[in-house]
């Protein structure tokens, strides 16, 4: 929308802007079709969802078009991959066990720890891409500087949590060099990606928890190196001029003193169903930047409109009157949600309340 960036940095600097910054991740036919004033019918899908962004929304972390429900296709590791309209699946692993894991780590971490660092040239191009990818939107912000912590990599972009745990029991030093390895991929990653010129934000992508209760315990994750790891990626989207945003599903509030000592600027998406409490995190961390909140897992998707628009007013009341809050729901916006109530948060929002 016009006057996003604008909102935005200064929400971001703790200043109140005129009306609070929407961010969320449309996932809902009706309202992509309601503000595109079009369908999601295959024709141009990404087309109809750059206009719905652009109309909807001040900032997103992704920008896709639906997939066909039921298609497969395979990566280059051979796992099987299934797709549903908004998100996909493993549904056969080419490695099905933690052997046959620790066996490809031996053959491949050399090569991964010897691949040459990004040079200026592919910097300057990923910059290009960027600018002409903004150009489909009217002045919304999209996320481009995403990269993950190694442990988020080695559970979803890997062997998942059981397998991962055979491993760091029977296999720890093998499994730190390859945590070592994914760290300095996602650092290559940042050097590509963090171009403030196009978007002031970066998110920090690590998935580590579960309802009301992490995935490791803070030692394991201090063992593995996560708190490093996610300072380092903060120091360096710091070096280019980001703001950093730390994205985890589920209940993280035990480390949330650990990731700010580590440098992040705000969370996402803050999960309610979860555990996580919007109210309570600004009361104790006043500075930190709170992006998402809204509860999608019950009041969007069957509360009232008028539910929704009280809410709303208080978030921004309560958690957005110095700025540092970036308003949308609590993980992304599913097709759950009636279109009558996403009305409601969005013109509650527009209102500048």
């Amino acid at each position: 929308m016009q006057n996003s960036r604008t909102l935005i940095e200064q929400a971001c600097a703790g200043r109140r802007p005129a009306r609070t910054p929407i961010f969320d991740l449309l996932c809902n036919d009706a309202v992509i079709a309601h503000f595109a004033e079009a369908p999601l019918d295959g024709t141009d899908d990404l087309a109809t969802m750059f206009t719905a962004a652009g109309r909807a929304l001040d900032g997103t972390r992704c920008i896709f078009a639906p997939m066909t429900p039921g298609t497969e296709s395979t990566d280059s590791l051979g796992n099987v991959h299934v797709s549903a309209r908004w998100t996909s699946w493993i549904s056969h692993h080419a490695l099905p066990d933690a052997e046959s894991w620790a066996r490809w780590l031996c053959a491949h971490l050399e090569e991964w720890e010897a691949a040459p660092a990004p040079t200026t040239a592919d910097r300057q191009r990923t910059g290009a891409e960027q600018g002409a990818y903004n150009a489909h939107l009217d002045g919304t912000i999209n996320i481009f500087c995403t990269p993950s912590t190694a442990i988020n990599h080695a559970l979803f972009g890997g062997c998942g949590l059981e397998i991962f745990s055979y491993l760091w029991a029977d296999e720890r030093a093998l499994v730190l060099r390859w945590l070592r390895a994914l760290e300095r991929i996602h650092r290559d990653a940042v050097t590509l990606g963090a171009h403030r010129e196009h978007s002031p934000l970066a998110m920090i992508y690590s998935d580590v928890a579960y309802k009301q209760r992490l995935m490791f315990s803070r030692e394991t994750f201090n063992e593995m190196g996560f708190f490093d790891d996610v300072a380092a990626l903060c120091a360096q989207c710091h070096a280019y001029g980001m703001t950093v945003i730390f994205h985890s599903d589920g209940y993280i509030m035990d480390i949330v003193d650990d990731l700010i000592a580590a440098g992040i600027d705000g969370l996402n998406p803050i999960e309610s169903a979860a555990g996580m409490d919007l109210y309570a995190l600004r009361r104790r961390y006043p500075e930190l930047i709170l992006v998402g909140g809204l509860d999608v897992t019950h009041l969007l998707p069957t509360g009232t409109p008028e539910d929704v628009r009280v809410e709303t007013r208080r978030m921004i009341r309560e958690t957005g009157a110095e700025g540092r809050l970036l308003i949308g729901s609590s993980t992304e916006l599913e097709d759950n949600v009636p279109l009558a109530n996403y009305l409601a948060f969005h013109d509650e929002v527009m209102r500048g309340v």
